[in-house]
């Protein structure tokens, strides 16, 4: 692979995972808020602006690395490798969630029965870390991904078409939990199957401008739409819809914007963390939630300087605290760590870059560096 889109690639997975806090960071309102601007509303913009639009690029970047790896690695070899990438931190993390709830409950709240299933695995909904769906529908992608392969070479615009219509309509019930996964996943497959050049530097300006207008036009539309309208709940074909441009268009942006930071200050600082990043997509809840509760404790929650200030802040709040407990569970238990993370374990190198003041030689180092195993 070009370095420089590995590289990228990997800026992007720490970028768009660092953005995804915004999806699930406090202060919670149900619903849509009636203003845009107020604070909720300007929180519940930005939810939708940054957090929820940067997923779909994980899904696709995602579906590119693994039709890579098919072409070289046995389906089956494979197949071992995503169980303990995806399926057991699926299961540990949502143990973990489970545990904290209970205790914080005064050891009185646990899943009936028969919700352990979804609980734990999302078997059929959402798990009880919510955000962790994103494991178990990657987990199905993989499985149904000889045949998604086989159609980006046999079939590509046929496919799509197909995904897209699956997306819009939720043709497949509960195969997956979000069925606009699987279409951003194959346009993945699609780029590395068809040889699609992959653009870092040369990004055309006329459709990042256009995909960025469209965010932001896009994520304001909940305010405006008759029946109101949420990422998690899409009663129509027109919702749908809008959904899936808004995705399509976060991903344009975001690619667009790994590929400017790639050599500048920021990026410098972000690249050292992407070792960490799945560590931070499963645990960004818990530890942006820790300083929540300290700022519930000290009685600021409903004191909008400070509630916008946390909001704005969470991504690197959620970044520090990530910090710290992986370099804890590493010094206590690295087979823990490792069970968590996947096997992505970072080594003392990584680990240091994370927490010393980052140098020239740090990005040097970095960018240099093969990317990381991908979900």
């Amino acid at each position: 692979m070009n370095p420089t889109v590995s590289d990228t690639m990997r800026l992007a997975r720490i970028l768009c995972i660092l953005m995804l806090v915004y999806a699930h960071a406090q202060p919670y309102q149900a619903g849509v808020p009636e203003s845009l601007f107020s604070s909720m509303g300007l929180i519940h913009y930005l939810r939708q602006l940054l957090g929820h639009t940067s997923v779909p690029l994980l899904s696709l970047i995602s579906g590119y690395l693994l039709a890579r790896t098919l072409i070289a690695r046995p389906y089956m070899e494979e197949l071992s490798n995503k169980w303990g990438s995806l399926i057991v931190p699926l299961v540990l993390w949502n143990l973990i969630y489970i545990a904290k709830a209970y205790f914080e409950s005064g050891l009185t709240t646990l899943p009936a029965l028969h919700e352990w299933p979804n609980a734990v695995l999302a078997i059929t909904a959402h798990p009880a870390m919510m955000p962790l769906y994103f494991l178990r529908d990657a987990f199905v992608c993989f499985l149904i991904s000889p045949a998604l392969m086989f159609l980006a070479r046999k079939m590509p615009g046929t496919a799509a078409a197909a995904l897209l219509l699956n997306a819009l309509l939720n043709i497949d019930s509960v195969l997956f939990i979000n069925s606009a996964i699987p279409l951003f996943y194959f346009a993945g497959c699609l780029l590395l199957v068809r040889k699609v050049p992959i653009p870092t530097q040369a990004m055309p300006h006329k459709a990042v401008w256009a995909a960025g207008m469209a965010m932001v036009l896009l994520s304001a539309m909940p305010f405006y739409m008759p029946l109101g309208w949420d990422v998690s709940d899409r009663p129509s074909v027109t919702h749908a819809a809008i959904d899936i441009a808004l995705r399509a268009a976060g991903c344009v942006v975001f690619w667009s914007v790994a590929s400017k930071l790639l050599h500048n200050r920021v990026g410098a600082f972000l690249l050292p963390f992407e070792p960490i990043a799945f560590f931070i997509f499963c645990a960004h809840g818990m530890a942006a939630g820790l300083w929540w509760m300290a700022i519930g404790r000290m009685g600021y929650d409903d004191v909008t300087p400070i509630l916008l200030g946390y909001f704005a802040l969470s991504p690197l709040l959620a970044l520090v605290v990530c910090v710290l407990a992986v370099g804890t569970i590493r010094w206590v238990t690295p087979a823990g760590l490792s069970l968590l993370m996947g096997g992505r374990i970072p080594n003392n190198q990584q680990m240091t870059s994370m927490i010393t003041p980052l140098r020239r030689r740090h990005l040097t180092r970095a960018t240099g560096a093969k990317p990381s195993p991908e979900s």
